[in-house]
């Protein structure tokens, strides 16, 4: 598995995965209004315990400025429930911006967001798919 940058200072192991998400800008203010208060839509490219980096498919010439807040949003399998009808889970997390880096090739956001305020259910969970994933070699979540 590809090493990330920065990876070094990571605390919690990082895996690249694939799936889509979506955002709401909740603070500062000033960045809720600029961009308006609705959902995003974006795809994960690595997550961990400790949070994930997404490709914002919001464009704009308005920067999602770091130390933003943001509600991430997503549905995910876990392989380690056997009912079928509980294997798919939806969960809000809070998050902080830590890196926004705008792609000019693509015109899209590249954020980097670390969770915050996450219950243990949440860990837990972010942890089984971490180590599911691992031995899988990562991306098929």
């Amino acid at each position: 598995m590809e090493e990330k940058p920065g990876s070094e200072e990571r605390k919690f192991k990082r895996i690249d995965v694939s799936f889509s998400v979506s955002y709401q800008v909740n603070a500062p203010l000033a960045v809720r209004m600029s961009i308006g208060n609705r959902e995003f839509e974006a795809e994960a490219s690595d997550l961990s315990e400790g949070g994930m980096a997404i490709v914002s498919k919001y464009t704009s010439d308005y920067a999602i400025p770091t130390f933003t807040i943001v509600t991430v949003k997503f549905t995910m399998l876990d392989d380690a429930v056997n009912k079928i009808e509980e294997r798919y889970k939806s969960t809000e997390i809070k998050g902080e911006v830590r890196s926004s880096l705008y792609l000019k090739e693509t015109k899209v956001y590249r954020l980097g967001i670390s969770f915050l305020d996450l219950s243990p259910e949440q860990r837990g969970f972010l942890a089984n798919l971490v180590k599911i994933s691992s031995q899988k070699g990562g991306k098929d979540i």
